[in-house]
């Protein structure tokens, strides 16, 4: 299946962050947006409130990239408040107003798509931080209709540096989370209790480090994050986790999406030792398992580590069978937005 990509000029500096028919939210620095189409104007609907300092340096893109001065998800919740993360912050949007949640125990960042909805409207994710001595690290839970977030599991001190994120297997209404970074932290793990009690997939090396993960009616997918190794795309048997290779890709893989049969990895440009070249690519695989690239984009002249890697980042949700939005960030042509449509 043949795939275009089209600019949208109009949506450069915009991010979505949620698309589906007739309901699109956007972000823009602090700033929350709503569309029922994506055309001009966008409806402003809440801004998040950070120090001025923070406003006054994010104006600048370079600003914004070196204090990771953006949203990460939007999650439209079923009593219609935005389940937000901004930064290090963790909050809801209700009634145009930005309530930032109590309950969690130090500032962390949630990687983008990184959050899980149970069936019960529970949703769940991650501490993402440097963790450099190895203490402990934190699933929150926060409630459907609650208002804090609560402690759902903890990782005991030494065995995972952070987590990368927590994904629904709406199959099973199992959770899956991933964890990184050294070979022995490097775990997929899953819960179907709420994280009372978890089961081990898979751990021990590169080759279960993971940022994502895609699922389909009998297998799980997902690409490698492997800073050493070479980067693959895997699938296994959600049964027996009888785990296959699909392919070889250029980087590491952070995030990915699947849009009617056909699965995406974004590849990262940030010049790991495993990285063969410095860009960022979209990876398809599709009913016949076969890895193919379809878009490259080269890292600019900023620092990856200070102004961030270059990435490409997809919408929380994308409920579309015919296109996915997408929006480039370090890489030539940061800060634009495109649509990756089916031909």
């Amino acid at each position: 299946m043949a795939w275009n990509i089209e600019n949208i000029p109009h949506l450069t500096g915009y991010t979505v962050e949620w698309a589906e028919p007739g309901n699109y939210y956007l972000s823009k620095r602090d700033r929350v947006f709503h569309s029922d189409d994506l055309g001009q104007p966008l409806k402003e609907i809440a801004r998040i409130d950070a120090p001025l300092w923070q406003r006054a340096a994010g104006t600048f893109r370079l600003g914004q990239r070196l204090l990771r001065f953006m949203v990460y998800n939007i999650v439209p919740l079923a009593n219609g408040d935005l389940f937000v993360t901004f930064g290090k912050t963790v909050g809801i949007i209700r009634n145009g107003r930005y309530f930032e949640l109590p309950g969690l125990l130090r500032p962390c960042r949630v990687l983008r798509g990184g959050c899980a909805m149970d069936q019960n409207g529970d949703l769940y994710f991650g501490e993402y931080l440097a963790n450099t001595d190895r203490g402990p690290i934190r699933i929150y839970r926060y409630p459907a209709n609650g208002d804090r977030i609560e402690v759902a599991y903890t990782f005991q001190a030494g065995s995972v540096r952070h987590i990368h994120g927590l994904y629904l297997d709406k199959y099973t209404n199992s959770i899956y989370c991933l964890t990184g970074d050294a070979e022995r932290e490097c775990r997929i793990v899953k819960s179907s209790d709420g994280f009372a009690s978890i089961e081990t997939v898979g751990e021990g090396d590169e080759s279960w480090r993971a940022v994502s993960v895609l699922f389909d009616a009998g297998h799980i997918y997902y690409g490698t994050d492997a800073e050493y190794e070479a980067n693959q795309i895997f699938r296994f048997d959600r049964r027996t986790f009888q785990r296959e290779k699909l392919g070889e890709v250029s980087g590491t893989v952070f995030y990915s999406k699947l849009i009617g049969a056909d699965l995406f990895f974004t590849t990262t440009a940030e010049n790991a030792p495993s990285q063969k070249e410095n860009v960022a690519g979209i990876w398809t695989v599709g009913r016949d398992a076969t890895v193919r690239n379809i878009a490259e984009f080269e890292k600019d002249i900023w620092h990856g580590g200070l102004f961030m890697f270059g990435t490409i980042h997809f919408p929380f949700e994308n409920r579309f069978d015919d296109r996915l939005y997408f929006s480039l960030v370090g890489v030539k042509g940061d800060d634009e937005t495109f649509c990756l449509r089916r031909i």
